[in-house]
């Protein structure tokens, strides 16, 4: 039997574990329309996307959600479904998938996150699992603000009040109406992911955008009283690197050197 790359067996159209190397292997060999042919730069992008040997400190579901978030934050297609197929093949189940790209949506945009769950949808439907996925959804749109503040506020603490408080009348809607109860309300209270799982996948996906120090440097805290440590956070950049590029990772992991709880 020919010996298939990782990157082979994860390329499109993907999943190699979930529908068998034989599979994956074939469908690969008939993927003939590949626009990079550079087998030296494949190795290199095998060799740092190979998560066993990377992020000690996180579980092989962190590492994933880490990777699939910071995929969410920059927003390419492609690069969703070889990062959901990578996730399916080692057990991820799909719904938490799909959940890592939906929970970035705040945060990237729905534009870019709409491209990547594109990519993850694709890999799902290459292994065979059946679309839609079931609803993850809790709140309703009669108490969906009221959930968000709960949650905020349980990661926050009384900084959130304080925030309601002294936000002016003409920025309410936005800092109020917005952003608890759409980043925090729709998306927080969903079921799936712990809010720790949740906190470490808003870093990945704001480190991933560059150039938000200020809004990282919170997550960064947030993270810390979830329960998440310094080290799970740079292993979390550590996994995805290979797709932050050096100067996000460097940037990420000196906001994390300076952050307290």
């Amino acid at each position: 039997m020919t010996n298939f790359s990782r990157r082979q067996v994860l390329s499109l159209p993907m999943a190699a574990s979930v529908v068998g190397a034989g599979a994956a292997g074939a469908a690969y060999a008939a993927d003939s329309n590949s626009k990079v042919n550079a087998p030296d730069f494949d190795a290199i992008e095998d060799r740092m996307t190979l998560l066993t040997k990377r992020g000690a400190s996180l579980s092989i579901r962190q590492k994933h959600l880490a990777v699939l978030s910071v995929a969410a934050g920059l927003g390419f297609e492609d690069l969703g479904e070889r990062t959901a197929a990578a996730a399916l093949a080692d057990g991820l189940a799909p719904g938490d998938i799909e959940e890592a790209v939906f929970h970035a949506s705040p945060y990237a945009g729905m534009a870019r996150t709409r491209a990547v769950l594109a990519g993850v949808h694709t890999a799902m439907t290459a292994a065979g699992i059946a679309l839609p996925l079931e609803s993850r959804t809790v709140v309703s749109d009669e108490n969906r603000l009221q959930k968000g503040i709960a949650v905020q506020t349980e990661i926050f603490g009384e900084q959130i009040t304080r925030m309601h408080q002294t936000t002016p009348a003409e920025r309410r809607s936005l800092m109020i109406d917005d952003l608890s109860g759409w980043c925090f309300g729709d998306f927080y209270t969903r079921k799936g992911l712990s809010i720790a799982e949740r906190e470490l996948a808003t870093f990945c996906t704001i480190a991933a955008l560059g150039g938000c120090e200020a809004q990282l440097s919170a997550h960064a805290a947030a993270n810390l009283r979830c329960g998440n440590t310094k080290d799970n956070l740079i292993d979390a950049l550590q996994c995805a690197v290979v797709y932050l590029g050096f100067p996000r990772t460097l940037n990420a992991c000196a906001v994390v050197d300076k952050v307290n709880p």
